[in-house]
């Protein structure tokens, strides 16, 4: 009997890590894939956030046409911990050293310049899933990291950094790829 494509037993709870600047191909090659592994994360979201535009011809009353949205993607996570690298790739414009332990500092306002652009900062991005047999990865080619919301302090709250990506064409006119890691091309 075949599987339903509906079934309970094709979801996909895939576990995994971000790389931030990966240089070596996904195919055959090995993690962190020459980029820099800034840890485990959960709360992973890809949202698109063009939306189609409706044309109502005023005599009929109808939709006439619908416009194709705006390319705007944005890639989400929890980055469970603190940590350096992270701070030091995604967040350096208020990034230090400590002076004590040698351990990321973040800074506001650190060297943000309000009105000034921000595209110095841009990274690639591939979040590769634990299980690279079953379970589909995210390459953004070109994405502007900043902080998604606020950061818990709580006990009973996991501490982390909640980040939320911009993601831009990159200048081969490409924004992201989602599928199983060994057929993501950099």
């Amino acid at each position: 009997m075949a599987q339903s494509r509906s079934g309970a037993s094709r979801i996909i709870r895939a576990t995994g890590r971000v790389v931030i600047n990966p240089t070596e191909a996904f195919a055959g090659g090995e993690f962190p894939y020459g980029g820099t592994d800034i840890g485990r994360v959960n709360a992973v979201a890809l949202r698109s956030l063009g939306s189609d535009y409706k044309v109502n011809y005023e005599g009929l009353g109808a939709v006439g046409d619908i416009l194709e949205g705006g390319l705007r993607w944005t890639f989400s996570c929890f980055l469970r911990g603190w940590d350096d690298d992270a701070v030091k790739l995604l967040l350096a414009d208020g990034y230090e050293k400590g002076a004590q332990t040698q351990h990321a500092v973040f800074k506001a306002p650190g060297g943000k310049q309000p009105g000034t652009s921000a595209l110095a900062r841009l990274v690639k991005v591939a979040f590769v899933p634990d299980d690279l047999t079953h379970a589909s990865g995210v390459l953004i080619y070109s994405a502007l990291p900043d902080w998604d919301g606020g950061m818990a302090f709580a006990r009973k709250t996991e501490f982390g950094i909640p980040l939320v990506f911009e993601c831009m064409l990159d200048s081969q006119g490409r924004i992201l790829a989602i599928g199983r890691m060994a057929d993501l091309e950099l």
